[in-house]
């Protein structure tokens, strides 16, 4: 039997009043497991992060050459912005002219300085973040896939002065022929000659960008680079690290 309205009986002739009570439609087998894939990536990427910051960090507190003697007559230099390492070594010496390697006139002022600091990492984000406020998520993450190629960066400078974020090492020969070695072998090279510039401005008037070699990762960052420098000549560092600060703790 058909209800009739009573006199007092508010009746609504809007549609959404028809369906704004009916039941709602339970999520299809295929949402549901789509929602819980993302969930197991999501907890399984969060136990990779931690993963690897807990065991780097463990990594880096582990001392490589903690005894180094201290004869030798080269110095050199290690600088810091805070985030990436830097290795600066003299421009000229018995080993190496490094003028002929890396030519001043790849600069904008055209002109050798007394130092020369060198820098390796990934080529996307030299060429493309000067400053944090160029970083985009495109380019980090093209840098964490090791997708974009490498490059190392140079700087002519006048003997550093150190500091916080600048810290003084000295050489024998035989070290510094290692190191050496390790940075004319981490950039692309004219036969013999200098390296293969990258048509870049640089970010000022005495530094230029060259094609490196080697990966850009995770496992082998700009200052895993320079860690791995300074064990190749027998110096002290990390057995790990992604991060500058361990390398300066070494040095303190």
């Amino acid at each position: 039997m058909v209800r009739e309205h009573a006199p007092g009986d508010t009746v609504c002739k809007n549609p959404v009043c028809k369906t704004q009570f009916q039941p709602m439609t339970k999520p299809s087998k295929f949402l549901l497991s789509f929602l819980r894939s993302i969930r197991r990536a999501g907890i399984w990427l969060l136990l990779l992060i931690v993963a690897y910051a807990v065991v780097g960090t463990l990594l880096s507190l582990v001392p490589v050459n903690r005894n180094v003697g201290s004869g030798g007559d080269v110095v050199i230099y290690l600088e810091t912005n805070g985030v990436h390492t830097d290795i600066a070594m003299p421009t000229v010496t018995e080993r190496i002219d490094w003028s002929k390697v890396v030519l001043p006139d790849d600069t904008v002022a055209k002109v050798k300085g007394e130092y020369l600091a060198f820098g390796w990492g990934s080529q996307d984000f030299y060429l493309n973040v000067p400053t944090w406020g160029d970083l985009t998520i495109g380019v980090a993450l093209k840098a964490i896939s090791g997708t974009g190629g490498t490059s190392l960066h140079t700087r002519y400078e006048n003997a550093p002065k150190e500091d916080n974020s600048c810290r003084r090492i000295v050489l024998s020969a035989e070290q510094y022929d290692a190191l050496v070695k390790y940075v004319l072998a981490s950039g692309k090279r004219e036969g013999e000659g200098s390296f293969v510039r990258i048509e870049h401005d640089g970010y000022g008037r005495y530094d230029a960008f060259y094609v490196g070699t080697g990966r850009y990762s995770p496992f082998f960052t700009c200052n895993t680079w320079a860690n791995s420098a300074l064990k190749a000549c027998g110096q002290k560092a990390c057995l790990w690290t992604a991060l500058q600060q361990p390398i300066f703790w070494k040095y303190q």
